[in-house]
This record gives structure tokens, sequence and C-alpha cells, in this order.
């Protein structure tokens, strides 16, 4: 997974540097405003789907980061000989289910700004794969919750509600605002 994290990462860096290319030549008048536009919304779109690979490469395999593994577990948590294994099964199936959906929306999406393909039923595949992506992301926050992951306790304290939503809104927002 470190493989694909370092692709993505790579590939988010050559899309900014594009993204600032496209802008000089926008600013010098070189390229139209159609093109400049969709341009952004495309390398846009990819973007944030590296990003989202890069964070979610994150979360296959690190069970090293689970509480209690090597440190003893925090007041009301649970330990780590108490942690159902069947949650990191279900992480891993719906990591993996939510990188694919989130590829295939980055594909799809780039033919719709492009004007490849549209009408009822693009709409309808860009729909369904968000949600997909979107309930994903839901269920590996809950497995990561189950888990006592690392990654939702700041400073020992487990994160609170409000931030969970926040992350949550956050996500659902990246992927209302690529359309």
């Amino acid at each position: 997974m470190k493989k694909v994290q370092n692709s993505a990462a790579l590939f988010f860096i050559i899309s900014v540097v594009i993204l600032a290319t496209i802008s000089i030549f926008g600013v010098w008048d070189i390229l139209d405003e159609d093109v400049i536009t969709k341009s952004f919304r495309t390398l846009g779109l990819l973007a944030a789907v590296a990003v989202i690979v890069m964070v979610a490469g994150r979360f296959i395999d690190s069970r090293h980061e689970v509480v209690g593994i090597g440190e003893a577990p925090l007041v009301g948590t649970e330990s780590s000989s108490e942690i159902n294994p069947m949650f990191t099964s279900i992480r891993h199936a719906t990591l993996a289910i939510l990188i694919v959906s989130v590829v295939l929306l980055a594909l799809f999406g780039i033919m719709a700004i492009w004007e490849v393909l549209s009408g009822e039923v693009m709409e309808k595949s860009l729909s369904s794969i968000g949600i997909l992506a979107f309930s994903s992301f839901v269920i590996v926050l809950t497995c990561l919750e189950r888990e006592n992951h690392k990654i939702l306790r700041q400073g020992g304290k487990p994160i609170s509600g409000g931030m969970a939503f926040l992350i949550i809104m956050g996500f659902f927002w990246i992927l209302v605002s690529m359309f």
C-alpha cells in the first residue's frame, strides 16, 4: 500500500504544478477560459482523489496503531486482546471499496467535466458511486473506533462526537463540491 500512497503523493505534486502552469497561462490569456475552468475542475478532482487514497492507505495495515499494543490501555478502553478481529477485516474490505469507488468517481467525473458522457444515467452513476464512497468512509470510521485506533484519539482521549461529525461532513463536502 505504501507504493500506492507514494504514487498518489507524486500525482498530487504533479497536479499542483500543472494547476500552477494553467493559472499562469490563464493570466497571459494563452488558454481559453472554458479550458482553464475544465482543467481546474479535472485536476482538483484528481488531487482530491489522490489525497483520499493517501489517507485511506494509512488505515489498510495499521494494526500496530491500535491502543494497547505495546502500551498500557487507557482507562475505560478495551485492551488489545478484546478487540474483535472482524472489525479489522471489515475495515480492510471497506477501504478497498472506498478507494475503488473514489477512483471510479474521478473517472466518471472527468468524463462529465469534459462532456464526454452526460445525461440522467451519468448523474445517477455519479450519485451512486458517491453514496458508496461516503458510506464506506463512515464504516471505516466506525471500525477504527471499535478497534480503539490511535488516529481517533487526541492526546490519549477519545475523539469527540462533534469532531467525528465534522470529519464526516468534511468528507461529504469534498465529494459534493467535486460536482
